[in-house]
C-alpha cells in the first residue's frame, strides 16, 4: 500500500505526518486482498480574505483496482477535519471488503446449488 501525504499552504510537523500515516495504515487489514492500492492524502488551507473564517480541507483518495474512494472534510483544524475524513473512509472500506466477503461466499454457495441438481442426473451403478 502506498501512501502519499501532500501538504498545500499547511504546513505539518514530522510528528503530524506519521500520525496521518499510522492511521490510514490500519486500512491494510482490509485492502490486504487487493494489489495495487494507493492512499492520498491532500491537506489544503482554503482560508484567505474571500472567505468567511478559517478553513482546512482535507481529502483522502483511496484508488484500488476494484473501487475508488474519494472523502473530502472542511474544518477549522486541520487533524479534526482529517480525522473525520478517517472514519468515513474507514466505514466506506470496511463496507467494500464485507461486499467482497459476501460475493465469494455466495458464489461457493451458488456452486454446492449447481453440483447438488447434476447429482439427480448422474447414473446410478
Amino acid at each position: 500500500m502506498q501512501i502519499n501525504v501532500v501538504a498545500k499552504d499547511v504546513i505539518i510537523t514530522a510528528r503530524q505526518k506519521s500520525y496521518i500515516e499510522k492511521k490510514i495504515s490500519r486500512l491494510k487489514k482490509y485492502l490486504k486482498h487487493e494489489s495495487p492500492v494507493s492512499v492520498e492524502v491532500h491537506l489544503v488551507d482554503d482560508s484567505g480574505p474571500n472567505k468567511d473564517g478559517v478553513t482546512q480541507t482535507v481529502k483522502v483518495n483511496v484508488r484500488s483496482e476494484h473501487y475508488n474512494i474519494h472523502i473530502e472534510e472542511k474544518k477549522n483544524n486541520i487533524m479534526k477535519a482529517f480525522t473525520n475524513a478517517l472514519k468515513s473512509v474507514d466505514r466506506q472500506v470496511r463496507d467494500q471488503h464485507k461486499k467482497e466477503i459476501q460475493k465469494t461466499r455466495k458464489a461457493g454457495q451458488r456452486g454446492d446449488k449447481v453440483f447438488g441438481i447434476l447429482k439427480k442426473f448422474r447414473r446410478k451403478k
